[in-house]
C-alpha cells in the first residue's frame, strides 16, 4: 500500500511539472538585445524555479529567495572584442520597494558552475550594475528613473562575442531599461553626476570567455564587424577552412602542402593562428614559451587512433584542439589544475593545438607532449629574447 502511494504521489509531482511553463522548469535562452536602443525589459509572470535553474543562474539570485521568489530574465548584446560601449542603466525607482539586480557576464550564466576561475588578473568578467537599489521616484518628480553609466572595453582576446546581462525582479511586472551604446560616450561626459545620474569607467577589459560544457549561440548577421587584430583567436589560415551555418553541408578541402617536420633542433616561434604555427611532429616533446596575452599554435599530423596532448610546467595554460576545418574538437585546462591533458579518439588528418594562459595574465615556460613524446625533442625560439 505505502508503495502504491508513494508511486502515485510521484505521478501527481511529474504531471505537474509537466504542466509548468518552460521558462519555471530553467528552460531559458539569452535573447539578443539590440545595440543604440533604451530598451524596456519585463520581469516574467512565472518565478524562477530553484530546483530546475542552472546554478550560475541561482547565484544572481537575491539572497531572500528561498523564501521570496525571484523573476528573472537573460540576454545578451553582439559585441566586437576589441571595441568600447557605453552601458546605461536607467532603474525606475519605484515607490513600492521593486527590487532590481542587472548583472553583466563574460559567460554565459546559463549553465551550472563546470570549472574553477581564479583570480582573473588585469581583466573584468562580471560585475553587478547596482549593488543597492535607488531611492524612488517622488510624486511629480520630472524624471523616468535613476541612470548609471559605464564606460567598457571588451577584452581583444575575448573567445566570443556575447555579453551577457541578467535582470532579477523582485515582483511579476515589473521593469526596467537598459541600453548599449556605440561609439561610446566620452569618458568624461560619463564621470559627471546629478541627482539621479552618475557613471563610471571599468579601468580592466572585459573578458567573454568559454567555459568547458558550454555551447555559444551562433553569431548574429547585425553584429558589428570586427576591426582587423580584434577578432578572437581563433586558428584561421589556409589550412583551415571556418565552420559552416547549420544546414550547410561541409565541403573538404586539401590540407596545405606537406613538410616535413625537424626531429631535434629549434623550431620557429609559435604564431597566433594556423596560417603562422609551428610545424611538429606527433610524439614529439617540445620546450615552448608563452607570452603575456599571447597564443601558441603548433600544427601536426595525426596518424589515426587515440590522440593524447599534455602539459609539464605547472603553469595555469588551457588548450584548444582544433582540425583542419576549423572546428574545435577539445579544451582543457579551465579547471583547477595548471597543466592540461586531452585525450581523444580522432581519424589521421592535420590537427592543431593552442595553448593561452588562462585569461591571458601570465606567461612563462612550459613543455608540450604529444603523443608518448620520444619521437623528436624541440625547443621553440624566442626571437629577441
Amino acid at each position: 500500500m505505502k508503495k502504491i502511494i508513494l508511486l502515485t504521489a510521484l505521478l501527481a509531482f511529474l504531471t505537474t511539472l509537466a504542466c509548468l511553463p518552460s521558462s519555471v522548469r530553467g528552460q531559458m535562452t539569452a535573447e539578443v538585445l539590440p545595440l543604440n536602443t533604451m530598451v524596456t525589459i519585463k520581469a516574467p509572470d512565472a518565478p524562477l524555479n530553484r530546483t530546475t535553474a542552472p546554478k550560475k543562474l541561482l547565484s544572481r539570485c537575491s539572497y531572500e529567495s528561498q523564501k521570496v521568489p525571484d523573476y528573472v530574465r537573460v540576454g545578451r548584446f553582439i559585441v566586437t572584442p576589441g571595441q568600447e560601449y557605453t552601458l546605461y542603466d536607467c532603474h525606475p525607482a519605484p515607490s513600492d520597494g521593486t527590487k532590481i539586480w542587472v548583472y553583466l557576464d563574460g559567460d554565459t550564466p546559463l549553465t551550472n558552475y563546470t570549472a574553477s576561475y581564479g583570480r582573473s588578473e588585469g581583466f573584468t568578467r562580471t560585475f553587478v550594475t547596482r549593488g543597492q537599489q535607488p531611492w524612488p521616484i517622488l510624486r511629480n518628480e520630472n524624471v523616468s528613473c535613476d541612470l548609471i553609466r559605464y564606460n567598457l572595453t571588451i577584452a581583444a582576446q575575448s573567445e566570443h562575442n556575447n555579453l551577457y546581462v541578467t535582470f532579477v525582479f523582485s515582483k511579476p511586472g515589473a521593469s526596467t531599461r537598459i541600453m548599449l551604446k556605440t561609439p561610446p560616450d566620452s569618458d568624461d561626459e560619463v564621470k559627471k553626476s546629478g541627482k539621479r545620474v552618475s557613471g563610471s569607467i571599468k579601468p580592466y577589459p572585459f573578458l567573454l570567455t568559454n567555459i568547458p560544457g558550454e555551447t555559444q549561440p551562433a553569431t548574429v548577421s547585425t553584429a558589428t564587424p570586427a576591426q582587423p587584430g580584434t577578432t578572437p583567436q581563433k586558428p584561421q589560415g589556409s589550412a583551415v577552412i571556418p565552420g559552416p551555418s547549420p544546414g550547410t553541408p561541409q565541403t573538404p578541402k586539401p590540407d596545405r602542402p606537406a613538410t616535413v617536420p625537424p626531429k631535434s633542433g629549434t623550431i620557429k616561434e609559435a604564431g597566433r593562428t594556423s596560417a603562422d604555427a609551428a610545424l611538429v611532429p606527433y610524439n614529439a616533446t617540445i620546450e615552448a614559451y608563452i607570452d603575456r596575452n599571447d597564443y601558441d599554435t603548433f600544427r601536426f599530423d595525426f596518424p589515426g587512433g587515440k590522440m593524447r596532448v599534455a602539459s609539464r610546467g605547472n603553469l595555469d595554460i588551457v588548450a584548444d584542439l582544433w582540425d583542419s576545418r576549423g572546428n574545435m574538437l577539445a579544451r582543457s585546462g579551465q579547471d583547477a589544475g595548471k597543466d592540461f591533458y586531452i585525450e581523444k579518439d580522432l581519424p589521421a588528418g592535420t590537427y592543431y593545438i593552442q595553448v593561452r594562459y588562462m585569461y591571458h595574465a601570465g606567461e612563462g615556460p612550459y613543455t608540450l607532449i604529444l603523443g608518448d613524446g620520444n619521437a623528436a625533442f624541440l625547443k621553440e625560439a624566442r626571437p629577441g629574447k
